[in-house]
């Protein structure tokens, strides 16, 4: 099974080999409260002992996640972003058909998405729906509150 491509800049890419590092680096921290909780006796009935393997646990499968996601970054600049249709990396400006409310979005990765910030995901129901759509497009876009049917007002680059 062929795993799917992750966007990134390259600077939500520094950030997740960083977070990387820091765990790798509590590798150790987490090794000593389990050898101290095994010191505390009977290890059926050590709930020390049980927390810290459930913590090393926890620890040793977001270290796998991310020597998961790594390899499949592939990177994107908001500045070089192609702004002939909505893509990765730009920013669109849509009108709500029915409420005739603006709304703007970026679409950007999954590792960089941030909904409060106008931040999409490229994987999100509406990211994905704006995909490949142009200025004066409409779009119905299924979400969980029903459908939404938005024009697509202005495409730019997401920097900024």
């Amino acid at each position: 099974m062929e795993q799917s491509v992750i966007y990134a800049t390259t600077d939500g890419r520094k950030k997740l080999e960083q977070k990387l590092q820091d765990l790798i680096a509590r590798r150790a921290e987490v090794a000593e409260q389990i050898k101290i909780a095994r010191e505390f006796g009977d290890l059926k009935e050590n709930a020390e002992y049980a927390a810290a393997r459930e913590a090393q646990n926890n620890l040793e499968t977001e270290i796998g996640e991310i020597e998961a996601t790594l390899p499949r970054i592939k990177l994107f600049s908001y500045a070089k972003a192609d702004t002939k249709s909505v893509n990765i990396g730009t920013r669109v400006k849509l009108e709500n058909i029915s409420n005739k409310k603006a709304v703007e979005y970026t679409i950007t990765g999954v590792l960089e998405s941030d909904i409060n910030s106008g931040r999409l995901s490229n994987e999100s129901p509406i990211g994905s729906a704006l995909l490949g759509k142009s200025v004066g497009e409409q779009v119905e876009i299924k979400v969980p509150a029903g459908k939404i049917r938005y024009r697509v007002l202005k495409i730019t680059n997401g920097q900024g």
